[in-house]
C-alpha cells in the first residue's frame, strides 16, 4: 500500500480515537526496534511530522538517509522510517535557499541529493559533499535556460567521468554538510552564513560521520 495513503488511513484513525476519548497520550516503540531507534511519528509530533515529512520515492525499510529542514533548522538521520539521529540547529545559505541556486548567490538548494564526497580534511573540520547539481537540477536548468546546452552537456559528462558534480557551471557546486571547523560558534548560533552549504557545530557533524557515507541521500526542504 502507498505510503501516503498509509499515513492517510492512521491520521484518520488517530483523529476518531480523539474524538472517543480513547486516545493514549503516548505512543510506546515497539520493543523489536533496535535502541537508539524511534517511530518518525511520535504522538506529540505526528501531525507536524505529516505535514513537514514526505519519505523519498523508493525509500528501502533499512536504507539510511537524511532529512536536512531548513525552517525547522533540523537534521535528521533515518533508517527508512525511524529516526536514528537528530541535531536541532543548523545554519544555512547567507542568501537563502531555492532549487535552482547560481554560482555565487551564497543560496542553499533544495531538493533530493546524494553524498558523493567526503573530505576529512576540510577548513570546516570534516565536509560530506552533494551532488549539485545532480542530472534532474541540470536537466530543470537547461529547460528555463539558467544553464546552456554546453554547461548541461559539460555537467553530465563530468559526472561520469569523476563520480561527482561540477562547480564551475552558473549553477556552482561543491555544496554540502559541513562543520565549523575554528569558526565562531556564536555567529553560527546567530546567522545564516554560509556560501550555500548546510553547516552545524563541530560536535554535531562528527556525530554524523558513523551514518553518512558515499551515495547516502540526503533531501533539503526548506
Amino acid at each position: 500500500m502507498n505510503k501516503t495513503i498509509r499515513w492517510a488511513i492512521a491520521l484518520v484513525s488517530g483523529l476518531a480515537m480523539m474524538g472517543s476519548g480513547g486516545l493514549q497520550a503516548n505512543i510506546e516503540p515497539s520493543s523489536t526496534l533496535e535502541d537508539g531507534m524511534e517511530p518518525a511519528f511520535s504522538q506529540a509530533g505526528f501531525l507536524h511530522s505529516l505535514d513537514a515529512m514526505a519519505m523519498p520515492a523508493g525509500l528501502a525499510s533499512d536504507e539510511i538517509w537524511v532529512s536536512v529542514d531548513l525552517k525547522s533548522r533540523l537534521v535528521t538521520v533515518y533508517r527508512g522510517e525511524y529516526v536514528m539521529k537528530r541535531i536541532e540547529h543548523l545554519a544555512y545559505g547567507a542568501g537563502g535557499a531555492a532549487p535552482l541556486r547560481a554560482k555565487g548567490s551564497s543560496m542553499t538548494p533544495l531538493g533530493e541529493f546524494r553524498v558523493d564526497r567526503i573530505n576529512r580534511s576540510s577548513r570546516f573540520g570534516l565536509f560530506f559533499g552533494i551532488d549539485y547539481p545532480n542530472a534532474e537540477v541540470a536537466s530543470e536548468a537547461l529547460r528555463i535556460g539558467k544553464i546552456t546546452y554546453d554547461e548541461y552537456h559539460y555537467i553530465e559528462t563530468y559526472r561520469a567521468r569523476h563520480g561527482r558534480a561540477p562547480h564551475t557551471t552558473a549553477l556552482g557546486g561543491l555544496i554540502g554538510l559541513h562543520g565549523l571547523g575554528s569558526g565562531d560558534p556564536d555567529v553560527h548560533r546567530r546567522f545564516d552564513w554560509t556560501e550555500g552549504c548546510v553547516a552545524v557545530d563541530n560536535y554535531q557533524i562528527r556525530a554524523l560521520d558513523p551514518w553518512l557515507n558515499i551515495g547516502t541521500r540526503v533531501v533539503i526542504r526548506g
